[in-house]
């Protein structure tokens, strides 16, 4: 399957210092844009709404509910899919209930068929709306 308008916009803030290619980037057959930074993510979603959005972290501040409520506001939101990913040791993984606003939650390691499944899902929401 191919995505025939939008792309995954992933949120990883630990990236901030690294030029290689995001393990997301790289084993997705989708295009995907990795933002390094809340600001970025923003300001890519006010450029062009994507199908999905991951935010990657174990720190509650990297996808907190402000951010959740800022990338909910714009225009075509009910077609954005946002998840969180976190690591299973985080002590914050069960935020869920916290941050209203998000479709999911996921826990790493994340296989790609989940991911694959994701993403169509995704996809198939943003068609629909």
């Amino acid at each position: 399957m191919t995505l025939t308008r939008g792309y995954i916009l992933v949120l990883d803030p630990e990236r901030r210092h690294r030029d290689d290619a995001h393990p997301l980037e790289a084993d997705l057959q989708y295009p995907v844009f990795v933002a390094s930074s809340t600001e970025q993510a923003v300001s890519r979603v006010n450029q062009e709404v994507p199908c999905l959005v991951i935010l990657v972290g174990n720190n509650f501040q990297t996808w907190s509910q402000p951010l959740v409520n800022q990338l909910r506001q714009h225009d075509q939101a009910p077609d954005m899919t946002i998840v969180a990913l976190t690591d299973s040791a985080s002590p914050q993984w069960d935020y869920r209930e916290d941050t209203p606003g998000l479709d999911g939650l996921l826990v790493k390691p994340l296989s790609m068929d989940i991911l694959r499944s994701l993403v169509e899902s995704a996809f198939a929401r943003r068609i629909d709306h």
